[in-house]
């Protein structure tokens, strides 16, 4: 067969994998086991009694079963720690109150990893305040230049035009 385009003739996409060996299990046989199925020589079994023959005991540990596996998971939701408008409060606003606010949002992630999750609670309120007081601040402080700077064009354009 060849291709109808070019002429060529037309190839498989993917070669046979491992042309010529059997597959499935027969390409897999069973492997004799060592020793005729003993442990190995270098196996030692764990000791069957305390000092002096005294019998072991053990206290406070539970029986497993084998292969059994214990999944411990998380069920709480790590709390918003506002590093974004910590950012933007920092280069927009105020930067010392963005600053505290930042150290304040990495300080939540770092005490929820750490299973603390009242205390990351805690840092992302805190994180809030601070980035909250910083907005307001902020807000305060360019309104009152805003004010300050029309004021002082006025003043200063009105001085101009008596002078006339």
């Amino acid at each position: 067969m060849t291709d109808e385009k070019t002429g060529y003739p037309l190839q498989q996409p993917y070669p046979p994998v491992n042309p010529g060996y059997p597959t499935g299990d027969a390409a897999y046989p069973p492997q004799p086991q060592p020793y005729g199925g003993a442990p190995p020589p270098y196996y030692h079994p764990p000791p069957q009694g305390g000092p002096e023959g005294q019998p072991l005991q053990t206290v406070g540990v539970a029986p497993q079963q084998p292969g059994q596996t214990v999944i411990i998971r998380q069920t709480q939701v790590q709390p918003n720690d506002y590093l974004g408008f910590a950012i933007f409060v920092t280069i927009c606003c105020c930067l010392p109150f963005g600053i505290v606010g930042i150290v304040k949002a990495s300080e939540v992630r770092s005490r929820f990893s750490a299973g603390d999750y009242q205390g990351a609670e805690e840092s992302s309120r805190s994180a809030k305040n601070w980035s909250c007081a910083g907005l307001v601040t902020g807000l305060i402080l360019i309104g009152s230049f805003f004010v300050f700077y029309v004021l002082l064009y006025v003043i200063i354009l009105g001085a101009a035009l008596s002078s006339y």
